[in-house]
């Protein structure tokens, strides 16, 4: 391969990993800006086929099983007012009460408790290449935020996302469902 052909491959200099846009509720709470600007990583969401060995006279043939998820894991800036840390927790208590050991409302899927999350990768000029969106989340897990008297910079916390799948859309208005069956009743 020469350098010709590698510099048409790599169309429009590449994707940038610095440059995504992540959106959501945080539950029952509406902090699009300070979400959009203080994720401070998130990665496009993972999905894996699983595996269905099926033995014949001493082979195994391999066959298609069922898709799940991975989590999904985004870190965040805290801001200086701990909104965002504070939103978190409150969904989380929302969802399971620390004091009661109950929910706040009923496990519904399709109300505010659960709400659609998104992230962009973006082109250079700001506009989306690809949106995943994941629908049905909620936290599993907001994590330990670190504090040092020797620690310079911004703090920082991770929160762990379960949801139920995802759907993509190319940039191109298209939305692909991802295993070619209808989004779930309601959607």
């Amino acid at each position: 391969m020469n350098i010709e052909k590698f510099k048409s491959a790599l169309s429009k200099g590449g994707v940038r990993p610095a440059f995504f846009r992540v959106q959501g509720n945080i539950g029952k709470t509406s902090l699009p800006d300070k979400v959009g600007f203080l994720v401070k990583t998130a990665s496009l969401p993972a999905s894996n086929i699983g595996e269905i060995p099926v033995n014949y006279r001493g082979r195994a043939l391999k066959l298609p099983g069922q898709r799940t998820y991975d989590d999904w894991e985004i870190t965040i800036l805290a801001d200086g007012d701990m909104q965002l840390r504070n939103a978190f927790e409150r969904w989380m208590n929302d969802l399971n009460s620390v004091v009661t050991n109950v929910a706040d409302q009923e496990h519904n899927l399709n109300n505010v408790l659960f709400p659609s999350w998104s992230i962009d990768q973006l082109d250079r000029t700001g506009d989306p290449l690809k949106t995943y969106t994941m629908f049905h989340c909620w936290p599993k897990t907001v994590s330990a935020m670190e504090t040092s008297y020797d620690n310079e910079g911004l703090a920082e916390f991770t929160v762990t996302l379960a949801y139920s799948y995802f759907l993509t859309n190319d940039g191109t208005g298209s939305d692909r469902v991802p295993l070619g069956d209808a989004a779930f009743p309601g959607e």
